[in-house]
């Protein structure tokens, strides 16, 4: 987690799926959270290992959980409202290529998912591992060594007139992980940031063309350091307290008491224009942080992860990262044991 955590301060994205999350109810979603965002989160159904699709957003786009489309078993669905007050659904799903583990084949469920997604006219974004073997997009010459499932599959998107936006390999020499919309361009600049944290699949990035609202990133807050506490001190000093709230129920003394230090709040105390940030986890230097963009565009450059100075940038990054999160626990280990 501590290498995804690291991972996630660098690119800051909005929206991030993951699949294959191998969580079940032994996990907490405390164990899975991450500042500043939402988690959504389905685990395999099923008592087999393996599995599961997690969500986040950023918790200023206000997601909610929304019903899932057709039996397909993996699949989770959110949406938030664009600027002109339209949901706009993300889903994500993992399609197991192992027909054993839900007594059924679940390729056929997909496509029921595809076609429900249509007749409701949603507007979507749906990203996932669906384990069709692709070598190309789009996949114009698709001859024996093509599984008859992805033809139907690519069949079904076109049929459906939705859009498939990954034209680059993500796992060894084929595309297995699609991003798929109802619009053409709703997705732009897709880009592949390699396999992460010993991950065989390639991570990818891209940008999501929605009328977002812009909230202001900045607020005011009471400057307390400034606060004219001597004058705020002689001002309740002045009042007859016992004059005041001596007849009232406690209820009643502590509205009146709190009205009055609400005042005096807004009286002498300053406010402040602070800038809202999401912070950093808490075991992160700058040092680890520096070495995780350093791999990033050191696997930019060679767009090859076996070549040696992307083993070497992502070896030093996992170290520092291991080495931050281990003298974290450890001073907070410490500082517990002397009750600090």
């Amino acid at each position: 987690m501590d290498q995804f955590e690291a991972w996630v301060q660098d690119l800051n994205p909005d929206i991030i799926g993951v699949t294959e999350s191998w969580a079940s109810s032994d996990v907490l979603d405390s164990e899975l959270s991450l500042n500043g965002y939402d988690l959504f989160r389905k685990d395999r159904p099923v008592a087999r290992s393996g599995g599961g699709v997690l969500l986040y957003i950023k918790c200023k786009f206000n997601a909610v959980e929304s019903q899932s489309f057709s039996n397909f078993p993996e699949q989770l669905w959110c949406y938030f409202l664009d600027a002109s007050q339209v949901k706009c659904y993300v889903g994500i799903c993992y399609r197991t290529p192992s027909i054993d583990i839900f007594g059924t084949p679940n390729h056929d469920l997909l496509q029921d998912m595809l076609h429900e997604l249509n007749s409701s006219k949603r507007h979507f974004m749906l990203m996932g591992d669906f384990n069709y073997r692709y070598l190309s997009w789009p996949p114009l010459h698709m001859g024996s060594d093509t599984a008859k499932e992805a033809v139907e599959f690519f069949n079904c998107l076109e049929d459906n007139f939705f859009t498939q936006h990954v034209e680059i390999a993500t796992r060894n020499d084929a595309i297995l992980d699609l991003v798929i919309t109802d619009e053409p361009h709703m997705v732009t600049e897709l880009v592949e940031l390699g396999p992460f944290a010993g991950c065989d699949h390639n991570a990818l990035l891209w940008k999501l063309q929605v009328k977002a609202v812009h909230e202001s990133s900045d607020r005011l807050v009471y400057d307390y350091v400034r606060a004219d506490i001597d004058s705020m001190r002689k001002d309740l000093q002045s009042v007859d307290w016992e004059k005041q709230i001596g007849h009232l129920s406690a209820e009643q003394g502590w509205l009146l008491l709190k009205d009055r230090l609400e005042l005096l709040q807004q009286k002498y105390i300053p406010l402040v224009r602070q800038r809202m940030k999401r912070a950093k986890p808490k075991w992160m230097t700058c040092k680890a942080l520096k070495a995780v963009r350093h791999r990033r565009s050191v696997y930019r450059k060679y767009k090859d992860s076996a070549h040696p100075a992307c083993i070497k940038a992502s070896k030093k990054a996992s170290s520092l990262i291991r080495r931050a999160k281990w003298n974290f626990e450890k001073q907070l280990a410490t500082k517990i044991k002397e009750g600090s």
